[in-house]
This record gives structure tokens, C-alpha cells and sequence, in this order.
């Protein structure tokens, strides 16, 4: 450990392998709660995804789920960051706005808080939003955010005096 300490130590949390299990024992039904509770906080969601998608995104919270566990199991935020930190470059390869992703990440708090006693849903709040700071370097990046249509005709020139 370098002079500075760990940066991730003030997220840090005690162990709760009680909360880990239970969300490992329910995560289908909370995958299930976690995609609901994304499509309400961003109803756009259903117009801009199609069901194979939402399939997708289905399995992907069961996934989420489980490091979430894993988080509050060993008590320490860096099982999420690294995994979030890892999903950045497979959500932009599936052309997933980060903003699609921290709104499914924050429906897996919403389920997770409806889950479990109130200590262990902070302790799951501060996971999650330790994952949600992984996000804020790379959205700044090119091909994060839809296109207004009427200026990308005009930056590409659509053929004009070609």
C-alpha cells in the first residue's frame, strides 16, 4: 500500500454475508424487480429497446446482482467498481448509452433496498454508487448520447455540392 492509504477505504463496509445470501437466493425475482424498476425511472427504455434487448438486459441483472453480493459479502466496493469497470466497453460494443446502464444499475438498488433491512440496503446503496463513479470518466467519450438527427445531416453534408 502506497503513503496515500487505499482510495477505496472510506467505502468500505462490515462483511454482510446474510444480505449476500439473500440476494443470491432471490435473484431471479429481483433481476425481475431490478428491469422493472429501471423501465420506471426512464420509460424510454421500452420505446428504444426491443425484446431481445430487454432478455439481455434481463440476464444482465441477474449478473449485477451477484456482484452486488459479492460487494456486501466481503464488505468492499472494489467488486463493483472493477466489474462496472469492465461492462463500459461490452455496453458500448452492444450500443448501450452508460446512461441506459446507470439507470439498470440503479434499478438493482431500488430492488435491493426493497429486499433488504435498512443497514444492509446502505451498505448496498454505497456499492452501487461507488459502480455509478466508474461512469463518470468514460461518458464524456464520443458515441454516449443520441445524435440530434438535423445536425448530423448538416456536419456530414448529405451529398450536397458533392
Amino acid at each position: 500500500m502506497d503513503r496515500l492509504g487505499d482510495p477505496l477505504a472510506k467505502h468500505t463496509c462490515p462483511p454482510m454475508p446474510d444480505a449476500a445470501t439473500r440476494l443470491r437466493n432471490g435473484r431471479e425475482r429481483l433481476a425481475t424487480e431490478a428491469l422493472v424498476a429501471a423501465v420506471r425511472r426512464d420509460p424510454t427504455l421500452e420505446d428504444r429497446c426491443d425484446a431481445l434487448q430487454f432478455r439481455t438486459f434481463l440476464r444482465d441483472m441477474d449478473r449485477h446482482i451477484l456482484r452486488l453480493a459479492v460487494a456486501l459479502e466481503q464488505g468492499n466496493v472494489g467488486p463493483m467498481t472493477e466489474y462496472v469497470g469492465m461492462l463500459v466497453p461490452l455496453f458500448r460494443r452492444r450500443r448501450v448509452p452508460l446512461e441506459d446502464f446507470a439507470t439498470m444499475l440503479l434499478g438493482v438498488l431500488d430492488a435491493a433496498r426493497a429486499d433488504l433491512p435498512r443497514d444492509e440496503a446502505d451498505a448496498a446503496s454505497q456499492v452501487i454508487e461507488a459502480g455509478l463513479g466508474q461512469l463518470e470518466r468514460p461518458r464524456h467519450l464520443p458515441g454516449n448520447r443520441r445524435r440530434n438527427p438535423v445536425l448530423s445531416l448538416l456536419w456530414k453534408g448529405a451529398g450536397i455540392l458533392d
